[in-house]
């Protein structure tokens, strides 16, 4: 049973990260808007939406790391700068 449990928090753990339960609940929220004929059932679909965001931490955009993509433009670019600092001798502690 304990096996089952940690497979099943791995697996949530993996969608999330690669942003599957996102898409699939932003997907069904569109459809369900789209059927909707009175305004107050897209109010209740907007508040289940944001009580799955608060319960499952679903559609939330966790910030990208700062680390750059080994050979991208953007990582030569940092390289470069911090070359050109070294250069010019810029403040540093002993």
């Amino acid at each position: 049973m304990a096996d089952v449990k940690k497979g099943a928090k791995r697996a949530l753990a993996c969608t999330k990260r690669k942003g599957i339960l996102t898409d699939a609940v932003d997907a069904g929220e569109k459809i369900l808007l789209g059927k909707t004929t009175k305004p107050e059932h897209g109010d209740l679909i907007k508040s289940l939406r944001g009580e799955v965001r608060r319960r499952y931490g679903v559609g939330i955009v966790k910030p990208k790391s700062k680390r750059f993509t080994k050979g991208s433009q953007e990582a030569k670019d940092h390289v470069a700068k911090i070359r050109a600092m070294k250069k010019s001798g810029g403040s540093f502690r002993m």
